[in-house]
């Protein structure tokens, strides 16, 4: 049995109904407003065509901005890994719809990942088939839970409390993405990827209305946090280094092909900060996310699957 194979065992063990529903405390974010213009935030969003300034790759690689504390950005990125370069927003190298339900059912997630892959995932204006289909892959942490002053568990990737998935589980549907992946790379399908979802503030912006809605698919990836003393009391700015763990970059990687095989082009992957970005009161994750171990977990799945490889 390969390395995904055993990362990926996990998903279908925990997708409904096997998990109990949780009682989540998300709030919804207070609406917002940007100043007025013909584009928004760091990487210039249009509205009249519902796209970031440039091609795929120019796009990712503005949206894929390191995220620092606080919500800072880091240096800007000069170039992307090249599995990401020649795909984001094409169809270059998308693997074969009955090949990854092949590979899919081969690891027992034929029903959790690859019953809809015939399905497309949402669309702009909250699913208005006549508009822009999905086109963002906005990577998020959960920034839970949150240890304050204490140290670390010992071994963060293995803590049965970090990694409880049925904490992001809600009762009233409310999940804030798509998908949750914890440390181990277990999955939580919270919402299926047709389902139009926001979980950003820029996405809920009032200059928008629902025009955006269906437009970003979303994962969460688990990630415990601590307090900086610098900050006061109440902050979550510190994250383990390192940021995530192998399984979580190989499970990232097999729901970026999925949400890409149903969209029908790979979809731009995208951090929450960079979306938010000069937004008030804007998140700060994903922190000490390592891109390269990312495009490293999408070659092999490249290689599993057949499909050309960069």
């Amino acid at each position: 049995m390969n390395f995904f194979a055993l990362v990926l065992f996990a998903l279908a063990a925990l997708t409904p109904p096997a998990l109990a529903l949780g009682e989540c405390k998300f709030k919804p974010s207070p609406p917002t407003t940007l100043p007025s213009g013909d584009t928004f935030g760091l990487c210039k969003f249009d509205l009249a065509r519902l796209s970031y300034a440039g091609d795929g790759a120019e796009q990712a690689r503005c949206l894929l901005n390191p995220v620092r504390p606080v919500g800072r950005l880091g240096t800007p990125l000069v170039e992307l890994p090249r599995v990401l370069a020649e795909r984001a927003g094409r169809n270059t190298g998308l693997p074969d719809r009955a090949k990854l339900q092949t590979w899919l059912t081969a690891r027992g997630l034929g029903e959790a990942l690859g019953s809809s892959l015939t399905q497309p995932v949402s669309f702009a204006r909250d699913n208005d088939r006549k508009s822009r289909i999905a086109t963002y892959f906005v990577i998020h942490d959960t920034s839970t839970p949150n240890y304050g002053s204490l140290p670390w568990p010992k071994n963060i990737d293995d803590d049965a409390k970090i990694n409880n998935l049925n904490r992001y589980r809600c009762s009233n549907e409310i999940e804030r993405a798509h998908v949750f992946i914890n440390r181990g790379g277990a999955m939580l399908l919270a919402h299926d990827f047709g389902v139009p979802w926001r979980a950003t503030k820029f996405e809920m912006a009032t200059n928008f209305g629902d025009a955006l809605k269906g437009l970003f698919l979303h994962i969460e990836l688990v990630q415990p946090r601590r307090r900086d003393p610098k900050f006061g009391r109440g902050n979550d700015f510190i994250a383990p280094e390192p940021g995530f763990s192998a399984a979580q970059y190989d499970a990232l990687a097999v729901a970026y092909t999925v949400a890409s095989v149903r969209a029908g082009a790979w979809l731009i992957p995208a951090f929450h900060s960079v979306i938010d970005e000069g937004v008030r009161n804007k998140h700060d994750d994903p922190q000490n996310f390592d891109l390269g171990a990312f495009a490293a977990s999408l070659r092999r799945l490249m290689a599993e699957l057949g499909s050309r490889n960069n």
